[in-house]
């Protein structure tokens, strides 16, 4: 047995409001509806009821239902040792594990205390924890008197005790146990199904983010990737400023790891769901060949996240650098040039948002949700997946999903120095990055930070 990994089980879930996820309401059982918006895009399938039953128990095939979700593994992922219900806890390296179960020590500490002074009936059942609770209810019904004695002959340094204590310190929620997490924290704003419907969604402004589609607007890559598992644990750990999005970090790492793998979970379901509407056939029917083929064409989306990572492989520019001001003309340059990044178009001459595309269409601009949506003001230095240079950079290069603001790496542009023409390069990019934080009151931080997965430092 690994005694550092203890795969209690495996996770999932997602996101919610601010004020309100301070309240714990009662809330019903939730179940998994199909996807109204996209089936009135299909008039064939609209008008036959039997055959959205066949869709919505197909969909219950591949990935369980809302108390008990999980996905089907298919043979071919068996044979290359894939499991997506283990999907985020094998993601994590032996360093975020290490993280984890230090979140879990602390988290849990107040039980920890009571196994280690011997006294099993002072451990309190944790909130929101009930596989936690029932593995452990489990190991005490058959633990000796004395905590001390080996847990396991095969391993006589390795006692009750330390079991005990690797149960907590080791946890990582199930899917059963995250859904009913997600069903208290973040249906009422996103929905049983991840559409970004519940109850409140219609009083927020941005509304909450319709996981179905499988768009994500804020990732660390290119290409339109889907995000990363980190991705989606840094936006619920941080939140998304000036949303009702707020930072969930009241809870533990592995509870957050468990509802990233939960919003991946509803999105694979929304994905597969829109791609067998947008094929039926009424002459075919659900087709069971077709209804595989679109679940494996996403979750392999989902899987090669991490080939579209925006890395810098140089030294990342410091806003100190001796040639910052000669970066912030250059990039002043860029940003005003119609033939070049043309960021004037929309964010406008001060970059506060109200270019020229904004004066002539001042209510027709929409993302890809059908929300209404306009260019960030600039100048109030508010980026909602980080005002760090590595972010700013990645926003410019691969632009962000879902919304009109493009991709610049790579695009062609009309020097405004030289009057050739050729394609933007990284250091470009990195000029518009000096000039965008230039526009902003509050001074750039200077000082160095460290991503995760050896990315630059900024």
């Amino acid at each position: 047995m690994n005694r550092n990994r203890h795969l209690v089980a495996l996770g999932a879930a997602s996101i919610a409001l601010a004020a309100a996820c301070q309240f714990e309401p009662t809330i019903v059982e939730l179940h998994y509806s199909l996807n109204e918006e996209a089936i009135q895009s299909n008039n064939l399938l609209a008008d036959d009821k039997n055959a959205q039953e066949h869709l919505s128990g197909a969909l219950e095939f591949l990935f369980g239902t809302a108390t008990n979700p999980s996905y089907v593994v298919l043979p071919d992922w068996r044979d290359e040792e894939f499991d997506p219900n283990n999907w985020g806890y094998y993601l994590l390296s032996d360093e975020e594990f290490d993280a984890l179960k230090e979140s879990n020590a602390w988290t849990y500490r107040v039980q920890i205390a009571a196994i280690e002074a011997g006294d099993l009936d002072a451990v309190e059942e944790p909130r929101y924890a009930g596989d936690l609770w029932a593995r452990f209810q489990s190991l005490v019904a058959d633990a000796p008197d004395d905590l001390d004695e080996p847990f396991d002959e095969d391993d006589p340094e390795w006692s009750y005790r330390d079991e005990l204590i690797a149960v907590f310190e080791s946890y990582y929620p199930n899917q059963r146990t995250t859904a009913d997490l997600y069903r208290q924290q973040c249906f009422h704003c996103h929905g049983a199904e991840g559409g970004g419907n519940g109850s409140t969604a219609d009083f927020l402004n941005p509304r909450p983010r319709d996981y179905r589609p499988g768009t994500f607007k804020f990732t660390a890559l290119k290409d339109k990737a889907k995000p990363r598992h980190a991705d989606l644990v840094r936006i619920l750990k941080e939140g998304i400023y000036t949303t009702a999005m707020p930072s969930f970090r009241r809870f533990s790492d592995a509870q957050l790891n468990a509802l990233a793998d939960y919003v991946r979970l509803l999105a694979i379901r929304g994905e597969t769901e829109i791609l067998m509407i947008a094929d039926f056939d009424p002459d075919e029917g659900m087709v069971p060949e077709l209804l595989q083929e679109n679940y494996e064409l996403v979750v392999d989306r989902w899987r090669a996240a991490s080939d579209s990572m925006i890395e810098y492989d140089g030294d990342v520019p410091r806003y100190d650098d001796h040639d910052a001001a000669e970066r912030i003309t250059r990039g002043e340059e860029l940003y005003l040039s119609e033939k070049a990044a043309n960021c004037v178009k929309c964010h406008g001459l001060e970059g506060r948002g109200d270019g020229e595309s904004v004066k002539n269409n001042p209510d027709d601009a929409t993302d890809d949700w059908g929300d209404p949506i306009k260019p960030r003001d600039l100048t109030r230095g508010v980026f909602r997946f980080g005002r760090r240079p590595i972010d700013i950079y990645r926003r410019i290069y691969a632009g962000i999903n879902g919304t009109p603001m493009p991709e610049h790496f790579g695009m062609q542009i009309i020097d405004p120095e030289t009057a050739e023409t050729r394609n933007m390069t990284e250091d470009d990019i990195w000029d518009l990055v000096f000039f965008v934080r230039s526009l902003s009151d509050e001074k750039p931080v200077v000082h160095t930070e460290t991503e995760e997965h050896g990315e630059a430092s900024h």
